[in-house]
């Protein structure tokens, strides 16, 4: 996955719609369906909360189908950009110790990938407005490109592909 510039006005517009929209989707499907599922199999003493559990999981389904479908519609790009990238770093993050390590010894594969990392972090960090560790960040941002500098790489974080994961 390669990293994009995203307005993060429209990010945080559309992401808004989508939350409030996909809320109030669920809400009433789930309801809905929680409702018809009583009225045609529900007993008269009330004890209807496994109909009602079912109603509200296949309001959940068709939500999460919805949303699935609609992501690659293009009032969803900005969304389903952040969401893959989350994605992707969350990938990364779970190798992050192994990855530091490999890059201490100088291997170039955790270099491009850590690069990445903390581009898309920075990213991420700055359209969520996340701002609390981002100083930390810039200072590891800035002590690896220090040390492509005296490796003498010429390294770029889109230089990453998931591939490279597998390695480490």
């Amino acid at each position: 996955m390669q990293l994009k510039d995203i307005n993060k006005d429209t990010y945080r517009s559309h992401l808004n719609v989508i939350i409030v929209s996909a809320i109030a989707f669920f809400a009433a499907v789930g309801v809905g369906i929680s409702s018809l599922l009583v009225l045609y199999f529900g007993s008269a003493a009330g004890d209807n909360f496994f109909l009602n559990l079912l109603g509200v999981s296949i309001g959940g389904g068709i939500a999460a189908f919805c949303l699935h479908r609609l992501k690659s519609s293009a009032y969803f790009y900005e969304v389903a950009y952040v969401w893959d990238l989350k994605h992707e770093l969350n990938l990364i993050n779970r190798r992050l110790t192994t990855l530091k390590r490999a890059a201490s010894d100088n291997n170039v594969d955790a270099i491009i990938i850590l690069l990445y990392n903390y581009h898309g972090s920075r990213q991420l960090w700055q359209l969520d407005d996340n701002v609390l560790n981002l100083q930390e960040l810039e200072l590891d941002l800035i002590q690896l490109e220090d040390k492509i500098r005296q490796l003498g790489l010429k390294l770029e974080p889109n230089q990453y592909q998931r591939t490279l994961l597998t390695k480490f």
